[in-house]
C-alpha cells in the first residue's frame, strides 16, 4: 500500500464526512485495507499527519498550476486574463473535495491554515498582483494599486468555485462560463484594457 493512496482516500472522507468524523480505521478501509490492521501507522503518526500530507500535495500541486499558468499567459492582456480565470476555475474546481476540507476543517489546525494561506498568497494572489504589474510596466494595463486590484479581482473569481465547494451552488446561480465571461469583461475595465477593436 502506498501512502498516497491513504492520502487520497483520506481527503475524499475528510471532504464527504469532515476530518472529525473520519476514523483511522474509515480511512483504511476506503484505501482498501482492513479496517483495525494499524496500516495507517506504517505510513503516518496520525489522522493529523494524513491531513498535513493532503494539504502539503495540494499546496505542491497548486505551485505547479500556477508557474505553468504564468508561464503559458498569452501576449494580449484580455486573452490572458481568460486564460487566467478559466485555469483558476478548473483547477480549484478539481481541487474541490480538498478546498472544502480546507474550508471547512482547518480551523482546528491553526498552523496548517497558515501553511494553507501562505501558499494561496504566494501562488495566486502574489503571481496575479506581479503579472499586472509587468503588463503595467509594458504600458498595456492602467492600475493604480496592483496589489489591491489582483486582490479584489482574485477575491471575486474564486468565489464561484468555493460556493461550490461549500454548498453546490454558484454566486447568482451562474454557469462558470457567464460568471468567467463577466469576470474578464470586468477586470479589463478595471485594468484599462485597451478594447479588443
Amino acid at each position: 500500500m502506498r501512502s498516497d493512496a491513504l492520502v487520497t482516500a483520506a481527503m475524499d472522507l475528510f471532504a464527504e464526512r469532515g476530518f472529525h468524523a473520519t476514523s483511522v480505521a474509515d480511512i483504511q478501509i476506503a484505501a482498501g485495507l482492513t479496517g483495525g490492521s494499524g496500516a495507517l501507522y506504517k505510513h503516518f503518526v496520525s489522522k493529523d499527519a494524513v491531513l498535513e500530507a493532503g494539504v502539503a500535495a495540494y499546496l505542491e500541486s497548486l505551485a505547479e498550476r500556477s508557474r505553468t499558468t504564468v508561464r503559458d499567459l498569452p501576449e494580449q492582456p484580455r486573452d490572458a486574463l481568460q486564460a487566467i480565470a478559466q485555469g483558476l476555475i478548473a483547477s480549484m474546481t478539481a481541487d474541490e473535495a480538498v478546498l472544502r476540507v480546507l474550508l471547512r476543517d482547518l480551523d482546528q489546525h491553526p498552523a496548517l491554515l497558515e501553511r494553507v494561506w501562505d501558499g494561496v498568497l504566494a501562488n495566486v494572489y502574489v503571481e496575479m498582483s506581479d503579472w499586472i504589474s509587468a503588463q503595467a510596466s509594458r504600458g498595456l494595463v492602467t492600475v493604480s494599486d496592483p496589489e489591491a486590484t489582483a486582490a479584489v479581482l482574485m477575491g471575486a473569481l474564486t468565489q464561484l468555485p468555493i460556493l461550490h465547494a461549500l454548498i453546490r451552488r454558484t454566486p447568482g446561480d451562474l454557469v462558470s462560463s457567464a460568471y468567467v465571461s463577466s469576470w474578464v469583461e470586468i477586470a479589463a475595465r478595471a485594468l484599462q484594457v485597451p478594447s479588443a477593436d
